[in-house]
């Protein structure tokens, strides 16, 4: 071995590692699937007293024996990196309504990851913070979230059905919804801002086994790696409902109109005075408010004046600045011609058609409903 070696060391070692340039460059390439097995073996030229060498090819455990294919590749395993994306669609807060069901917020997951992947997914309420300018003050309900099983990105309720992704396949995105109750109790104007959160699963799971990082150093398998934003396999967005409502003010007024001393100069509340109600509706929401109905109960001690109006009319309706117009509110606790006015054995009742909406713009759409009695 020594008569060998000397001359080996005297004329030079030419080490030429075949075809590892090229592979490595494939193998280490952004994106290499996980459970690659990566090969090469090197082959080592050398001359002796000037006199070329049969080449000897590298093993893991060592090789001296000359000729191809006496070496054993070198060989490693590509590991799993766990790593996705989620993210919000759209750049606004999706609006509804007080006790407004199913309202739909959308995500999208991606897997940049190097492998199939799952995805547990969870939706939650905000408590506080501020998005897309508007400060979180309020909370959904009945919080879930629904995978989008046709890719449409339109949450349809039957066909998405899947609360978790089962498996996504590395370098795609899939349509996430996150679908909310808004209570009754929500006004105008408040915000409920709620997060998303996925947690990388093992493919196949439904999203029921969550992947768990491999500890220590590297194995002869498959590692697990978390590199992710967190490095915690958990990524999560968030966005916004705007609750958009009528927002009612109702105020009520009265005014002598004429009595039996004065007429209509400077008239008293005296008996046999006649004194007219006046109720106005406005409405400072950003939606119109409609199937408006007022029940006003009548003084049991000043009765109501039928025709105080036109003759035959009792009850005066205007919208806004336009011409009043007029019903006739019949005794019976009925609408008999279909006016919207009537009377029950205690309150005056006035709702569509004389009164259907109630639109925004403050007192520019204010409704106000007059009637009048008399003090006896």
């Amino acid at each position: 071995m020594t008569s060998r070696h000397g001359p080996l060391l005297k004329h030079g070692l030419l080490i030429a590692a075949l075809g590892v340039a090229l592979a490595g460059q494939n193998a280490f390439a952004v994106g290499t699937d996980a459970g690659t097995n990566v090969n090469n073996r090197a082959t080592v030229s050398y001359t002796v007293g000037g006199l070329a060498q049969t080449p000897i090819e590298s093993a893991p455990g060592g090789n001296s024996n000359p000729g191809a294919g006496n070496g054993v590749d070198t060989t490693f395993v590509v590991d799993y990196r766990v790593d996705f994306t989620v993210v919000e669609i759209g750049s606004s807060a999706t609006v509804v309504t007080p006790g407004q069901l199913a309202a739909v917020t959308t995500f999208t997951v991606t897997n940049t990851g190097n492998r199939s992947s799952g995805y547990q997914l969870s939706a939650a309420n905000l408590t506080g913070g501020v998005l897309f300018g508007n400060t979180d003050d309020a909370d959904m309900t009945n919080l879930r979230t629904f995978v989008d099983a046709n890719g449409n990105g339109t949450y349809d309720p039957g066909v998405d059905i899947a609360t978790n992704v089962d498996t996504l396949a590395e370098d795609a995105t899939i349509t996430v919804f996150v679908v909310a109750d808004a209570p009754a109790t929500l006004l105008n104007g408040q915000f409920a801002n709620v997060r998303l959160t996925a947690r990388a699963a093992v493919p196949g799971t439904s999203g029921g086994t969550l992947e768990v990082a491999t500890v220590g150093g590297d194995t002869t398998g498959v590692d697990v790696v978390f590199g992710d934003a967190g490095n915690d396999a958990t990524e999560a967005a968030d966005d916004q409902y705007a609750v958009q409502s009528a927002a009612l003010s109702v105020a009520k007024v009265s005014a002598v109109i004429s009595d039996p001393v004065n007429g209509t100069t400077t008239p008293k509340a005296i008996p046999g005075a006649v004194v007219e109600y006046t109720v106005t509706l406005t409405n400072t929401g950003t939606v119109g408010a409609t199937g408006v109905a007022i029940s006003d109960p009548l003084p049991t001690n000043a009765p109501f004046v039928t025709g105080g109006y036109t003759g035959t009319t009792d009850v005066q309706i205007t919208v806004g600045a336009g011409a009043p117009t007029f019903c006739v509110a019949e005794a019976g606790g009925t609408d008999t011609n279909g006016d919207g006015c009537y009377r029950t054995a205690t309150d005056l009742v006035v709702g569509a058609p004389a009164i259907s909406t109630v639109a925004t713009g403050g007192a520019v759409a204010a409704v106000a409903v007059r009637f009048r009695v008399t003090i006896p």
